[in-house]
């Protein structure tokens, strides 16, 4: 089968990229202004991006637009974690501050190239000054899990500033109607007008081919690390998982993906004995979560070390390399997983859909 535990090694969470120090040492907001403005900022960015997808006239700010809401959406979630899993003390706003809604209702009201002109101009100066918040906050921040995570998030909007630049600079370049030119052309001036029209799009179209095939390459944020908090399938599979009375629930069998890269689910495998009558349950990826091996014990009662020692051996599993002091938990008991349906993989779909229409015929 395409499934079996095939182990491949690829990593499951943001990685720490290398960037490059200051000259001089950057004076970094507090890990609350960091959080607040960080948030805010995404906030605005999916709004803005979601109507420079449906509203914007030039094709590739629509494309940019769209990718501000996947790429934001995507911190946003990031920053969501880490502040409830590393019990970081700061307010994440609930909604668009009023600075930021101004803005979005400015761009609410323009259309055409107005719209396109106003909105990426807007995000050259947004993504100046998230480049130089990241950059600061990841020289010099106090929160160690919050500056890796400015430093490995950095290279992506350096390429939003450097692609907002490049637009804003194409959309400033257009030629403008006068909105009072109602002068009517004859049919003559309109052909005329309409082959110099295709002319250009064909120019545009070729320009934007070897464009895109000369910048492709630009794109790629290569990961260069593995950070205490990655993890590869070939870590996972094989793994069991508990729960946070220390009780097996079953062991990881595979990792499922999506085509954007997202891990999806994991299937683990429940039941059944010397693996006889095991079946695969599929559990969202995001309802796992990853403790010392101390801390589980400490939950289950079976822990009778010092409050210094369980801090000893936090810090110790953190930079275990094959991840052996980490448990990976879900908030499961073996009755509720054998209770749920089986996963049914493709190559499983298709053998049952073949075995009904033979039973049909």
């Amino acid at each position: 089968m395409k499934h079996t535990a095939l182990a491949a090694a690829f990593v499951l969470s943001v990685p720490l990229m290398a960037t490059t120090a200051p000259a001089i040492a950057a004076e970094a907001p507090s890990t609350e202004q960091f959080v607040e403005k960080v948030a805010a900022s995404d906030l605005f960015e999916i709004e803005a991006g979601n109507l420079a997808s449906k509203q914007a006239e030039n094709a590739n700010v629509k494309d940019f637009g769209q990718r501000m809401v996947d790429d934001h959406t995507k911190t946003s979630d990031q920053l969501k974690t880490l502040v409830k899993d590393k019990d970081i003390k700061a307010e994440l706003p609930a909604a668009i501050d009023d600075e930021h809604q101004a803005k979005l209702d400015k761009l609410k009201e323009s259309s055409g190239p107005a719209f396109d002109k106003s909105y990426m101009s807007g995000q050259v100066k947004a993504h100046e000054k998230a480049v130089e918040l990241f950059q600061d906050y990841a020289s010099a921040g106090d929160n160690a899990d919050l500056k890796q995570w400015a430093a490995s998030t950095l290279p992506t909007l350096q390429d939003h500033l450097k692609q907002a630049k490049s637009l804003d600079s194409e959309v400033s370049s257009a030629p403008a109607v006068a909105a009072n030119d109602k002068t009517m052309p004859n049919d003559k001036t309109m052909a005329n007008d309409k082959a110099m029209a295709d002319k250009r799009a064909d120019a545009t179209d070729d320009a934007d081919d070897r464009d895109e095939k000369a910048t492709q390459p630009s794109k790629i944020n290569y990961v260069t690390r593995q950070s205490p908090t990655d993890w590869s399938a070939q870590d996972l599979i094989g793994r069991s998982v508990k729960n946070m009375k220390d009780e097996t629930l079953g062991d990881i069998n595979n990792v499922v993906l999506n085509e954007k890269g997202d891990v999806v689910a994991v299937t683990i495998g429940v039941g059944g004995f010397l693996g006889l009558g095991e079946k695969d349950v599929g559990v969202p990826f995001d309802a796992l979560k990853f403790r010392t091996a101390a801390e589980v014990e400490t939950q289950a009662g079976t822990d009778d070390a010092t409050k210094e020692e369980r801090a000893e051996e936090k810090r110790e599993a953190r930079n275990d390399t094959e991840h052996d002091n980490m448990v990976v938990v879900l908030n499961a008991t073996r009755e509720q997983l054998e209770n749920e349906p089986s996963f049914v993989w493709l190559d499983q779909q298709a053998a049952n859909s073949k075995r009904s229409e033979r039973s049909v015929e």
